[in-house]
Formats: structure tokens, C-alpha cells, sequence
């Protein structure tokens, strides 16, 4: 274990987590005081890109982690790729996702807006790549060629008879538009863009959830303005999302940007019960790996617990892009995010996550209803006693081991599974 290069970086920051923490040991998840059911769905994962190695062609993840939900950002079926020119479209790669998804259910499907296409818009464009410029015909009441293409994709469906209003749930209005290499347009104007777009996936899709535009970086100034929008001209969303990945830091001092964009949705008229997400994570968003300063069991650790912290503070879904590289391609990473879905799939977390003594603690209730704790020590390897009413431990290798009271166990930054009797 690099014990030196984890004190560094832990070390560093500690005292600010200790504060996250203890400030959370009083945050009520939901106004419930639990978070909600986790389902399969709370896991996410990206395919596509058009890379070798991250699910090309549609393929499918043959690991043994399974998310429940794809979200179809950067899998070559964006705006400018399925609608090249005026009137002609390009289904072949979005039928076969509609298809590998209908062999892969239950699934849940995220569809996330971007690119204009060179011929709809003025601004600065490449074929490939599609241009962040709003389109040209943009006004006040939406955008004709942009609602054309909406109008065309909700009703497609494969040959092979899959359909995208019965296949796709989730719609996310527009990839970080908060950077201007996906939007350099207004905050207003990505309004008057989406606005009409909604209304028609809600007219053909009933039960349809919408996401905000996922603004990355932790960027409470752009979010801030966008809920503003949406509260000034009418509610599009029902749900607030955002882009945070790991970048090489630790999951708990990280955290702290996550608290931050949630303290942004709490404190905003009409947002505080808007459930949240996290639509992309990674560790890295360069190189979407691990820093290789880091062994695969820090790497492993570092994965969980940022999921378990997520969930423990009321997150509905996280999901991982490039989900091939790193998690599905190895089958250390693979076994223990299904260790992982295992645990946490039909249980609940009854607080957020908190210090004690040193040691970080998430209080769960496990799917069969029996009280359990996820416990860790992500700057150190050292001992813990569990509370008299925990009979045995479980370890993301799939290991089971029984405690005898008053009996000290093992901890380091792999989470553990404490659980009761009962």
C-alpha cells in the first residue's frame, strides 16, 4: 500500500474532512431522515466514444459489474451525428444501442443533449465534432430546427422495433454547458433552446424525467443561474445534476465540492426536495484512470467510497463514464462494484456518513432490512471496535467473518460492511 503518498494527500486536508464530516453527523439526507431506496438504477455507466476499448459499436459491458442505467453522451449519437444535414437522419449506431439495451433489461436509459450540427448554426463549427453556438434560427420561442430533430428522435424506433419513448426515461438538457467548448451561448438562451424540447418529450413520453444541464467543475455560479432561469420562466427539471470527478484527489476532501453544489440547490427557492446526481465521475477527467501512484486496492477504495458518500448524502444516481476502461476491463475493479451494487442495492442509508474517533461511518439499512454500518480509515490502516449489536463483517472480496464481542477489527481504505442480527 503507497501509505506515504495516501498521508500526504490525506494529511493535507484532514482537518477541513473532519469538519465535512462532523458538520454532516447533523444533515438530514431527506426530510425523512433517511435516503431513498437505491435501486440498480443508481448506478450508471458510459459506453461509446467511439474508443476501442470503452464499448465501441454498441457493445455491451461483458464484465460482472452491471450498472442499471447507460447514459448515451459521447456514444456518437449526438444531435449533429444523428441529424447531418436538413431533413436527413443517421439512425445506425442509436438503433444499435436501442437493440443491445432491449438484450440488456431491465435498464434505465439517460439521453443527454449537445452539439448543433455545422448546417444549423453560424458559429464556429467542425463536422465531426459538431459546434457549441446556439443554432442559427434560435428566438425567444425556441428553435424550428432544433424542435424538428426532437420531434424526429422521440418518435424513432429501430427495425428491430425499439422505440426511443418506450426505451429512454431520463432527458439531460445539454452537456456542461457551463464550458464553452459544449455551449457558448447564454444561459438564457439554452433556455429558450430546451423549453419547447421538453414540452414535447413530456407530451410523448409520460413518465419522463428531466436533469438540468450538468454543469462540471463544481460550478455553483452557472448552476445558480440556471435554476434562477428555470424558477423566473417555468420549472423544465426534475431533477439537479452535475459533473465531478475524483481528479486525483481523495473522495473525502473532494467531497467538499459536492457539498457546495448541494448547499447551492438547498439554499434555492423551490430546489431544496429536487432530488440530485452526479452524471459523470471518473477518478481522472484526462485520462479516466487512476493515479498510478496509487495501488489497485487504494484505487478499489477510492471508487466505493466515493459512491458511498454520494448515496449517504441523498444522491439518486451516479454514473460512471468510461465506465470499459477502468471498471469493466478489470476484474478487480469489476468484482468489487458488484460487491458494491450487492450491498447497497434495496437498502437505504438512515444518515449521511460521519467521523468518529478518526474513523469514517454510514449507517445503511441493508434490502433485508438488518441494520449495518460501511466503515473506514482512508488515512490509515488501524483497528476499530464495533457497537455490541454487529455479528459479522463483510470485505469487497466477498469475504464474511463473524465478531465476538469486545473484539477489535481490522480497517483501511476499503470500506467494510459491518452487520446485526437483526
Amino acid at each position: 500500500m503507497v501509505w506515504s503518498v495516501m498521508r500526504r494527500f490525506a494529511m493535507h486536508s484532514f482537518a477541513g474532512v473532519l469538519a465535512l464530516f462532523l458538520a454532516a453527523a447533523a444533515f438530514s439526507v431527506l426530510s425523512t431522515g433517511q435516503s431513498a431506496t437505491l435501486t440498480a438504477s443508481s448506478f450508471g455507466f458510459q459506453c461509446g466514444t467511439g474508443k476501442l476499448n470503452n464499448c465501441p459499436n454498441a457493445t455491451w459491458p461483458s464484465s460482472i459489474a452491471q450498472p442499471g442505467m447507460i447514459r448515451l453522451w459521447d456514444s456518437q449519437v449526438q444531435w449533429h451525428l444523428l441529424n447531418p444535414a436538413p431533413g436527413v437522419y443517421n439512425w445506425r449506431t442509436l438503433d444499435a444501442y436501442l437493440d443491445s439495451i432491449a438484450a440488456h433489461q431491465p435498464r434505465d436509459v439517460m439521453y443527454t443533449f449537445g452539439y448543433t450540427p455545422c448546417w444549423a448554426t453560424k458559429g464556429e463549427c467542425e463536422r465531426a465534432w459538431g459546434s457549441p453556438f446556439p443554432p442559427t434560427d434560435l428566438a425567444a420561442s425556441g428553435s424550428p430546427s432544433f424542435n424538428i430533430f426532437v420531434a424526429a428522435l422521440l418518435d424513432h424506433c429501430s427495425p428491430a422495433g425499439h422505440c426511443v419513448k418506450s426505451t429512454i426515461k431520463y432527458w439531460e438538457l445539454w452537456n456542461e454547458a457551463n464550458a464553452e467548448h459544449y455551449w457558448n451561448g447564454s444561459v438564457e438562451q439554452l433556455y429558450q433552446l430546451m423549453a419547447p424540447a421538453v414540452a414535447k418529450i413530456r407530451a410523448k413520453i409520460p413518465n419522463a424525467l428531466v436533469l438540468t444541464p450538468p454543469a462540471n467543475r463544481g460550478d455553483t455560479d452557472w448552476m445558480r443561474n440556471w435554476l434562477n432561469q428555470e424558477n423566473r420562466n417555468g420549472r423544465l427539471s426534475d431533477i439537479y445534476s452535475f459533473h465531478l470527478y475524483l481528479q486525483n484527489n481523495l473522495p473525502e476532501p473532494r467531497f467538499h465540492t459536492i457539498q457546495e453544489m448541494l448547499d447551492l440547490k438547498n439554499s434555492t427557492a423551490g430546489w431544496t426536495n429536487t432530488p440530485w446526481v452526479n452524471s459523470e465521475t471518473n477518478f481522472d477527467a484526462r485520462t479516466f484512470a487512476c493515479d498510478s501512484r496509487f495501488t489497485t486496492d487504494d484505487c478499489i477504495g477510492q471508487m466505493v467510497r466515493w459512491h458511498l458518500l454520494h448515496f449517504s448524502f441523498g444522491a439518486q444516481h451516479v454514473s460512471w463514464y468510461y465506465f470499459n476502461t477502468t471498471i469493466g476491463r478489470d476484474p478487480a475493479y469489476s468484482a468489487a462494484y458488484h460487491t458494491m451494487m450487492d450491498w447497497l442495492v434495496g437498502g437505504h442509508f438512515t444518515a449521511a456518513c460521519s467521523v468518529a474517533n478518526g474513523v469514517i461511518i454510514c449507517p445503511f439499512v441493508e434490502a433485508n432490512g438488518h441494520h449495518a454500518q460501511f466503515v473506514w480509515n482512508f488515512n490509515r490502516e488501524s483497528s476499530f471496535a464495533p457497537a455490541a449489536d454487529f455479528v459479522d463483517y463483510r470485505t469487497l472480496n466477498g469475504h464474511s467473518t463473524n465478531i465476538s464481542h469486545g473484539q477489535q477489527i481490522p480497517i483501511g481504505v476499503q470500506p467494510i460492511m459491518l452487520e446485526s442480527a437483526n
